[in-house]
């Protein structure tokens, strides 16, 4: 049982503030519930009614009488508290708070904000939000939320979950993911995180077995060694994380001071931090689309070099001069590979990379002779995923194409993605084959470079991640363990066990005693304590010692300095 169960799989959800009328905030949840599927209890709660949508509508919380797990609160900031405070003493442990008037409206807010979570952790509630749209279990139909959330489209299920500070933002991704093709498990709105945050959210998703790949919209952390934490988790998982950062500049940073009053912090320290811990950054609903397709086959290539095969020799140009710009290569393919070739591209096509067929190639009769050259490519050991341009090839030959690539894909552990620039109405027969056999197909040359360079760089990042030689002798010795500080030879040792290029250096006692044969002067003599992060400013340093004399000289008047100051 994971710790936020009774948030995603309650028993009961209680609306504190239904409405009766179903088009209002407080009624949106209401209907959800007991329209689209959700199989636990609905308890409405508000004393003016004594049936919303068709069932009994409770005076209090208090007065609910079944198991109930989750409590939506669609009141104004001021009743909010109280209804916390009778969530916690009736034993509901998650709540889930629409409203604003909290941090992101000043003083008085924050002050407000405060005492929620005081009442919150007297009474054993967690809570998402305030200032949120919500939370959805896609799969067991769980619509503890309002607005864009609650409304059709109705989200397809699947293997998608997102969490993202703002409500609408976040919904426009998962309708522009859902478009793609993507379902979805879990979503949640979170606003200001006052109490469960992004990184927790993150960590449940990744403990969840039917969660295959995370998007999230972030406009600040508070804990950023938690977001990296759920990266590197990710990683270990091979659960890709997907993440926008809001508010990057000066005037996004404003527009996210009003928004949710989130710490958004220095975005050059967030940018490092994404990429240390493996978490893939985006900016562009499309990119999330894209990679939601490609990232969630949970198939990665293990190096940039693509083989490039199709009919429209444009299309490989734009292809290739999207490879320069995103660190993909082209590379030549092997000469049994090219010889094999030869028994299957016309002559007027290519065999070189890209392989350039001649119109028609995927007409009936020339069918089986695409499908030997799909084979030969995908068995070069040179290659690493292949990118097939079907442009503008429609009908019964996009079918024969979709039929040959689905067939390749089981025996072959490289990725293949396609770029095909008809409309998915125009080629359902094969979008669905592609679909099923999950081959991403994405609109344009550029995008499908883009998309498998990222699906290369996590390769290498995933693969590295799981070789990367740690010394386990600094970090399991008794007189290191536990510790926030190294001193400084241990933290170089760390680094240069990672590859870090490092200093020689040389230890010794604190007479001065010790092997100095193979110094070359100059040299720089430090002060080694844990406790001492910062020489300098005890007088742990000594520069340009020239001799072994003027070493001893320089210890003995560091000693001096240290024991005074320190």
């Amino acid at each position: 049982m994971g710790k936020l169960d009774g948030l995603f799989h309650p028993r009961g959800v209680a609306v504190i503030g239904a409405s009766g009328d179903l088009a209002r905030g407080g009624g949106q949840p209401v209907k959800a519930l007991l329209e689209l599927g959700y199989a636990g209890a609905v308890y409405p709660v508000n004393p003016k009614h004594a049936t919303i949508g068709g069932v009994r509508c409770y005076p209090s919380v208090g007065a609910i009488e079944g198991p109930c797990d989750l409590a939506v609160i669609a009141l104004p900031a001021a009743g909010v508290i109280d209804a916390v405070a009778a969530c916690g003493a009736t034993g509901i442990k998650f709540a889930v708070i629409y409203g604003g008037g909290f941090r992101e409206a000043g003083e008085e807010g924050k002050a407000r904000e405060r005492a929620l979570l005081a009442a919150a952790r007297a009474g054993g509630v967690r809570l998402i939000g305030p200032n949120c749209l919500g939370v959805v279990n896609i799969t067991d139909r769980v619509y503890a939320a309002f607005g864009s959330m609650t409304r059709t489209p109705v989200l397809p299920a699947g293997n998608v979950s997102m969490v993202y500070q703002s409500g609408g933002f976040g919904q426009s991704l998962a309708l522009r993911c859902a478009a793609a093709g993507a379902g979805f498990r879990y979503l949640c709105a979170s606003g200001n995180e006052t109490d469960i945050t992004t990184p927790e959210l993150l960590d449940y998703y990744l403990d969840d077995a039917q969660t295959r790949i995370i998007v999230t919209y972030i406009e600040g952390v508070n804990d950023g060694r938690a977001l990296m934490a759920a990266g590197r988790k990710a990683a270990a998982l091979g659960k890709p994380i997907l993440l926008w950062k809001g508010g990057r500049r000066e005037q996004g940073l404003r527009a996210a001071a009003s928004h949710t009053a989130s710490m958004t912090g220095s975005y050059d320290i967030y940018q490092a931090a994404l990429r240390q811990s493996g978490i893939i950054e985006v900016r562009d609903l499309d990119e999330v689309a894209d990679l939601v397709q490609v990232l969630s086959t949970g198939r990665l290539p293990r190096g940039p070099r693509v083989a490039l095969m199709g009919g429209s020799g444009g299309s490989a140009i734009v292809f290739a001069d999207a490879c320069d710009e995103d660190g993909l290569l082209i590379p030549p393919l092997t000469p049994a590979t090219v010889a094999k070739l030869h028994d299957f591209v016309p002559g007027m096509g290519s065999v070189a990379n890209p392989i350039d067929f001649a119109a028609g190639f995927l007409a009936d009769a020339a069918a089986p002779k695409y499908a030997g050259a799909v084979d030969a490519v995908l068995a070069d050991d040179s290659i690493d995923q292949l990118c097939v341009m079907l442009a503008t090839v429609q009908g019964k030959q996009a079918e024969n194409g979709a039929r040959i690539l689905a067939d390749a894909q089981p025996r072959f552990a490289k990725p293949i993605l396609v770029f095909s620039s008809v409309p998915r109405d125009t080629m359902e027969a094969a979008h669905a084959i592609f679909a099923t056999a999950g081959i991403p197909v994405l609109p344009s040359p550029t995008r499908v470079a883009h998309a498998a360079a990222v699906a290369a760089r996590y390769g290498e990042f995933i693969a590295a991640a799981g070789t990367a030689a740690v010394d386990d002798g600094i970090v399991a010795r008794p007189e290191a363990a536990h510790r926030r500080v190294l001193n400084e030879l241990d933290s170089t040792h760390l680094l240069a066990s990672f590859g870090v290029p490092v200093l020689a250096q040389r230890r010794l006692q604190a007479d001065g005693s010790g092997a100095l044969e193979g110094l070359v002067y100059p040299v720089a003599a430090k002060v080694l304590s844990r406790d001492l992060p910062h020489k300098s400013d005890v007088g742990g340093v000594r520069l340009n010692i020239r001799s072994e004399q003027a070493l001893q000289t320089a210890i003995a008047a560091m000693r001096a300095d240290v024991r005074r100051a320190a």
